[in-house]
């Protein structure tokens, strides 16, 4: 079984869904936590469910604000340092989804979700870097299946996805010397997410579970994925298990990339 209790993870989009899911799994695992969301109440609230697990409060720390903004990143990794000391593992989760065809795109929208999603990441990550080298640690990137699969109505998604997988390999290349594996898992559409609601959809339950419905349809394994899904491979590619595996990108769908 994965060990983390010596390990320091950074974890983004902590507030729901999958890196919600991750911090608790990671505080199971005895994991030193920095959480980072939009809403500091709600990283409150994923602080006492790490609690419950058994994480002392002294192990949890985090850090609500706009990832696009510099500041902010740079606040994020000084207070991550400050006070644990060291970073191991980057668990890069934070993004939303943008529902909209080409016709329909507003520039300001298209340069705010570029911004959150695929510039806050890289830099986020040159932040990082001096204290993974020290540490010979990882970085995992939430990506998903849309990079590789064309969907219209989420094009600009699709295309910040391809972004990301790249970033993957090429951090993958330019750190392997160091000691630092970087690797991206792709999903496909995972129930018991906030995705549609943060992506600015008025959904709905019956929203959710016809997308649910969708995606069993349209995976092998005739099912959604679920946030677990994700996490038990988010818990091996970060581990010390995975030691030989860099610049991976692993889809978690049931299959749904098999298709044409």
């Amino acid at each position: 079984m994965a060990n983390f209790r010596e390990k320091v993870v950074l974890v983004t989009g902590a507030r729901s869904g999958i890196g919600e899911a991750t911090a608790i799994k990671l505080a199971e695992h005895g994991a030193s936590l920095f959480l980072v969301a939009l809403e500091e109440d709600k990283l409150q609230i994923v602080q006492q469910k790490c609690m419950e697990k058994g994480l002392e409060e002294e192990k949890i720390g985090f850090c609500s604000g706009d990832l696009s903004q510099s500041a902010f990143r740079e606040e994020i990794v000084q207070n991550l340092i400050q006070k644990f000391g060291r970073l191991d593992i980057l668990a890069d989760i934070a993004g939303y989804a943008m529902f909209s065809h080409v016709s329909e795109t507003k520039e300001e929208d298209y340069d705010k979700f570029l911004n959150v999603n695929q510039k806050a990441k890289f830099f986020l990550a040159q932040l990082c870097l001096p204290h993974l080298k020290e540490t010979k640690g990882n970085i995992i990137y939430m990506s998903s299946n849309s990079s590789t699969i064309p969907q219209p109505r989420i094009i600009v998604y699709c295309m910040v996805k391809a972004a990301i997988d790249m970033l993957t390999k090429c951090l993958a290349k330019e750190l392997g010397a160091h000691g630092v594996r970087v690797n991206a898992i792709n999903p496909s559409f995972i129930d018991g997410t906030n995705i549609l609601v943060n992506s600015g959809l008025q959904a709905t339950e019956e929203d959710q579970k016809q997308y649910a419905e969708k995606a069993a349809r349209q995976a092998h394994i005739k099912r959604a994925g679920t946030p677990a899904d994700v996490v038990s491979l988010l818990l091996f590619l970060a581990s010390d298990e995975a030691s030989y595996i860099t610049g991976s990108i692993n889809n978690v769908d049931g299959g749904k990339h098999l298709y044409p």
